[in-house]
């Protein structure tokens, strides 16, 4: 079973847009989207072409980040066999990313993209970091003995879960040269981690980088920028 995993909570907007990216999927076969919302109030669930499993944890999200907590709840939900591919809640996916992912791990048992892009709609600045030794989390793909890792990872509580996975995994891995995730920053509601979400992040754009990036979705950004 492909099983999709999405931590979340406080961002509506994102999870709304999210939905759109996994609908839009070319992806045909079945799939289950595993989403963990630690917030109050619940964020509504968006429609999706997939069976959802909604999970409410016990504990909240009280400014401190709860991802690790989250993905291990979700990898509760998934068997040894299943294949698991991460959706951030705050990102943006072209329509081949299931499937390229998928392709990739027929070969590989831990899979993510060479390149980590990102762009903060609010300030409408970005950036492009090229992968020497892991990819980011929201491109990350895993199955067999990776996924047993990232569930041990995750589990432990760690803070950087893509480091110590890429680092860990002795098995086979590749970094791909798909360019199907954008890390969005700058989206409202619950504040999110990493550079891409500083003020003075990355360059401006100048070029249409967003619209280059992600074509007629870009337009759904419009409302996000910030007022400077």
């Amino acid at each position: 079973m492909i099983c999709l995993i999405t931590p979340t909570g406080g961002r509506p907007e994102g999870l709304e847009l999210l939905a759109r990216y996994i609908n839009e999927q070319t992806f045909k076969g079945p799939a289950r989207w595993i989403i963990v919302d630690d917030c109050d109030p619940a964020t509504p669930l968006p429609d999706s072409r997939f069976a959802i499993d909604f999970i409410r944890p016990a504990w909240r999200w009280t400014d401190t980040s709860t991802q690790c907590k989250s993905m291990a709840l979700a990898l509760d939900q998934v068997a040894d066999d299943d294949t698991v591919i991460i959706f951030e809640d705050d990102d943006a996916y072209l329509p081949d990313h299931i499937v390229d992912t998928v392709k990739a791990l027929e070969t590989f048992s831990l899979v993510g993209e060479r390149f980590s892009r990102y762009y903060n709609v609010a300030t409408r600045r970005w950036g492009s970091m090229p992968g020497k030794i892991h990819a980011s989390l929201a491109s990350n793909g895993v199955r067999g003995e990776a996924l047993k890792l990232l569930r041990k990872i995750c589990t432990a509580g760690t803070k950087t879960i893509d480091l110590d996975l890429w680092r860990g995994f002795s098995g086979q891995k590749h970094l791909t040269e798909h360019a199907n995730v954008i890390g969005i920053k700058g989206m409202p509601g619950r504040g999110g981690i990493g550079i891409g979400h500083r003020n003075g992040f990355g360059r401006p754009d100048t070029e249409d980088i967003l619209c280059q990036w992600l074509g007629d979705y870009a337009g759904a950004y419009d409302k996000f920028q910030r007022v400077i």
